[in-house]
C-alpha cells in the first residue's frame, strides 16, 4: 500500500530533529567550544585542530559496533510496542538528557561526558529508526521516501546551523568571550533537546510498526551453530556484490564529507582570515543546504522513474568534489566566491542524500534483517569519521610542523576531493539493472 504524505512525513520527521540537534556540532558548536579549553586565546592552532581530531574520531569508535548490535537486536525484539519504537525512545531520551552536561560543561571532564551521552543515545536511536523505512515503504515509493529523509535531514542541517550562527556568531578571532560562549552554546542544546522531543513525541504516536514478518517467526525457532549465526548475520552482506560495491562508495563519500567538515570552521579562521569565521561557516554551510533541499526532494523523487539511481550519485559526487578542490585554489583575497561554491556543493549534496538511502535498501540482502544490514552499513559513516578527523589531523601537524599550516588545511581539502572523485567512478559499476530483477522477485 502506498503511503500518504503525511505517513511520509510522520515516517520522517525524527530525521530533521535529530540533524537539528547533530548537524553544527562538529563544524561550529563544538570546536568554538573547545576554543574554551584549548590554547585559549587562538583560533584554529595546531592543539585545536589535534584536541578536535582525536574527539570526534573516539567518539566515531562506539558507532563500530553499537548500530549493528542495535539494529540486529531490533529486528528480533518481539512486543506490543514495536520491534524498532523502544531504542528510538530509549535513545532519544539519552540524547536528552546529555544537554544536562554540555549546557553546563565548565571543563573538559563535563564536556566529554556530555558528548558520549548524546553519542550513545545517537547510536541507540539511528539504527532502530533507519529500519522503520524498508518496514514500512513500499519498493515502488523507496526514491520518494529517500527523497524525504534526504530533505528532513537537510531541513534539520539548516535549523541547526542558523541556530548555532544567531547564538555563537559574535564569536570572532579579535574578540571572543568564555560567557559569550557558555550562553550561546547552552541556548543550543536546550533548544535542540527540545525539538528532540517533540519529534519523538510525533514518531512514537504517528508510526504504527507492521506485524513481525512470519518467515522471521520461523527462522527464531531454528537453533543454528554460533559459527553459522556468524556467518549468516554478519558475513553474508559482504558476499553481495551490490551491497559491498555501494558500501565503498558511500564510505569514500563520507570520508570525503568528514574531512571537509570537520575542519571547516579553522579553515575560515586561519587560510582564509576571516575575523567573524563561526558566523561565516554557519552562513556557507546554511547556503549550500538551501540548494541541498531544492535539488534533494527533486532528485528523489525523479530517482523512482529510473531504471538506475548510481548517474545521480555521480553527478552529486561530482559536484561536491568540485566545490572541495575550488576551496583549495580560491585566494583568501576573493572570498565572495566562497557563496556560489557552497551552493554547488549543496546541490551535489542534496542529490546525494535524496538517493542514498533508497540505493542502500535496493543492495540490502534481506528486509527482514535490515535492522541489522543497515546497522553494518552505517560503518561506512563511522569508519570515515574514525580516520577523516586522524588523517587531518597528521597533515596540518605536518604543516604546522615546517611553519605552513595553512598547507595542511589545503592539503584536508585535496584529500576530500580526492575521495569524491572516487566515489564518483566506483558507484558507475553497480548493477543496478540485477537489483531491480532481485528486488522483484523478494517482494
Amino acid at each position: 500500500m502506498r503511503l500518504s504524505v503525511q505517513k511520509l512525513l510522520n515516517l520522517n520527521v525524527l530525521w530533521f530533529c535529530v540533524n537539528a540537534q547533530y548537524a553544527a556540532l562538529i563544524p561550529v558548536v563544538i570546536p568554538t567550544q573547545i576554543l574554551l579549553f584549548v590554547n585559549t586565546g587562538s583560533v584554529g592552532s595546531a592543539e585545536q585542530a589535534a584536541f578536535l581530531s582525536w574527539l570526534t574520531a573516539a567518539a566515531s569508535l562506539i558507532s563500530l559496533f553499537m548500530p549493528p548490535l542495535v539494529g540486529h537486536v531490533s529486528d528480533r525484539t518481539p512486543g506490543r510496542f514495536g520491534r524498532r519504537r523502544p531504542y528510538i525512545l530509549f535513545g532519544g531520551l539519552l540524547q536528552v538528557l546529555s544537554v544536562i552536561f554540555l549546557a553546563t560543561a565548565n571543563n573538559t571532564v563535563s564536556f566529554l561526558l556530555g558528548l558520549s551521552l548524546l553519542h550513545v543515545g545517537n547510536n541507540i536511536l539511528t539504527p532502530a529508526y533507519q529500519g522503520l523505512i524498508p518496514d514500512q515503504v513500499p519498493k515502488e515509493q523507496r526514491g520518494a521516501a529517500s527523497g524525504y529523509v534526504g530533505a528532513m535531514t537537510i531541513l534539520g542541517n539548516v535549523v541547526g546551523l542558523v541556530l548555532a550562527a544567531l547564538l555563537l556568531g559574535s564569536v570572532t578571532q579579535k574578540s571572543y568571550n568564555a560567557a559569550l560562549i557558555r550562553s550561546g552554546s547552552r541556548t543550543f542544546y536546550v533548544i535542540t533537546s527540545v525539538l528532540m522531543l517533540l519529534g519523538l513525541v510525533i514518531t512514537l504516536l504517528g508510526v504504527r510498526e507492521k506485524a513481525r514478518p512470519a518467515d522471521l517467526e520461523r527462522k527464531r525457532t531454528a537453533r543454528p551453530s554460533l559459527s553459522q549465526r556468524l556467518a549468516q548475520n554478519w558475513l553474508r552482506p559482504w558476499h553481495n556484490y551490490n551491497f559491498t560495491l555501494v558500501f565503498c562508495t558511500r564510505f569514500s563519500i563520507m570520508l570525503g564529507l568528514a574531512m571537509f567538515m570537520t575542519f571547516i570552521e579553522y579553515y575560515f579562521a586561519r587560510v582564509e582570515h576571516i575575523p567573524n569565521f563561526v558566523e561565516f561557516t554557519a552562513g556557507v554551510a546554511v547556503l549550500a543546504l538551501g540548494g541541498g533541499v531544492v535539488s534533494g526532494i527533486l532528485s528523489g523523487l525523479f530517482s523512482d522513474r529510473l531504471n538506475r539511481r548510481a548517474p545521480l550519485v555521480t553527478v552529486a559526487a561530482i559536484c561536491m568534489s568540485l566545490a572541495s578542490l575550488a576551496f583549495v585554489v580560491t585566494p583568501h583575497t576573493e572570498v565572495d566566491w566562497l557563496w556560489p561554491l557552497g551552493v554547488l556543493f549543496g546541490l551535489g549534496y542534496g542529490t546525494y542524500m535524496s538517493v542514498d538511502w533508497a540505493l542502500s535498501i535496493d543492495v540490502l540482502p534481506s528486509l527482514d534483517d535490515a535492522g541489522k544490514d543497515l546497522g553494518l552499513w552505517s560503518a561506512s559513516t563511522t569508519v570515515p569519521a574514525v580516520i577523516a578527523p586522524l588523517l587531518g589531523n597528521l597533515l596540518i601537524s605536518l604543516a604546522a610542523g615546517s611553519g605552513k599550516i595553512e598547507a595542511g588545511y589545503r592539503l584536508v581539502f585535496i584529500a576530500a576531493t580526492c575521495c569524491m572523485v572516487i566515489a564518483a567512478i566506483c558507484i558507475l559499476f553497480v548493477r543496478e539493472q540485477k537489483i531491480t530483477q532481485e528486488a522483484k522477485v523478494r517482494k
